[in-house]
């Protein structure tokens, strides 16, 4: 059953940081807890959780001051309880789950690194000469141009393949052992080797960033590093209530 109107949730914390965050919230902002942990909630009407780019960036922005106050599990855009009696509720229900994810999240945060080839070096580590010679092809035989573009295309994308996982191996792997978790999400476009989240300890970031800028120093004129956060840490909790 649809509701126009209800209590729109932001994130989960435990209870014990709630007397020193309760003077930061903007005062449309309040606490449902239940057995030491609680949801951060307003109250809202239908229209603001609609799935429009300015109640997403709304809920970002949100989230993102909050964390820099508090340790907390994000919760999805969109989230809303009926009242404070079904928050309660899913609250009881994943307890165990909640209390799992803020100790994984706990005085850490998530960092991410994009690396890109460049122009130059994208051609010169994909290139290949049976490429160069469908090329030629391409030019001359103009009845078969549609299967020499496909077989060139695959023999491309298996070089580009290959490329990648050689570099996941350099470049992830010795930064995935300085993280507490990480994970490889999908690339988007071919120039694209891979698209990294890593979630790190507060403590050790000054250690990360040493890491990364050494990488970076080493294959700056073969890559561009895109490194960033830090992230609430959404790549590495998923609440689907």
């Amino acid at each position: 059953m649809k509701i126009s109107q209800g209590l729109y949730g932001y994130c989960i914390i435990q209870l014990e940081q709630e007397r020193d965050l309760r003077a930061k919230l903007p005062t449309d902002l309040f606490f449902i807890s239940h057995r030491g942990i609680a949801v951060i909630v307003k109250k809202a009407a239908q229209s603001s959780w609609q799935p429009t780019r300015k109640n997403i960036l709304n809920h970002q922005k949100v989230v993102t001051q909050l964390q820099e106050i508090i340790d907390l599990l994000p919760l999805r855009f969109g989230t809303v309880f009926k009242n404070n009696n079904e928050a309660e509720k899913i609250l009881d229900k994943n307890f165990d789950e909640i209390n799992h994810l803020l100790s994984k999240i706990k005085g850490r945060i998530e960092l991410g690194l994009k690396i890109f080839w460049k122009q130059d070096a994208f051609v010169k580590e994909i290139g290949d000469k049976k490429i160069e010679t469908l090329k030629k092809e391409y030019g001359i035989r103009k009845k078969d141009r549609y299967a020499i573009a496909i077989e060139a295309g695959k023999i491309i994308e298996e070089k580009v393949l290959d490329k990648r996982d050689e570099y996941v191996r350099l470049i992830f792997k010795p930064l995935k052992k300085l993280a507490d978790d990480s994970v490889l999400n999908p690339v988007t476009g071919e120039k694209m080797v891979f698209n990294a989240a890593f979630l790190v300890k507060s403590e050790h970031i000054e250690i990360f960033d040493q890491a990364v800028k050494d990488l970076y120093d080493k294959y700056q004129e073969r890559f561009i590093f895109k490194y960033s956060g830090p992230w609430t840490p959404y790549n590495f909790v998923k609440v689907n209530w």
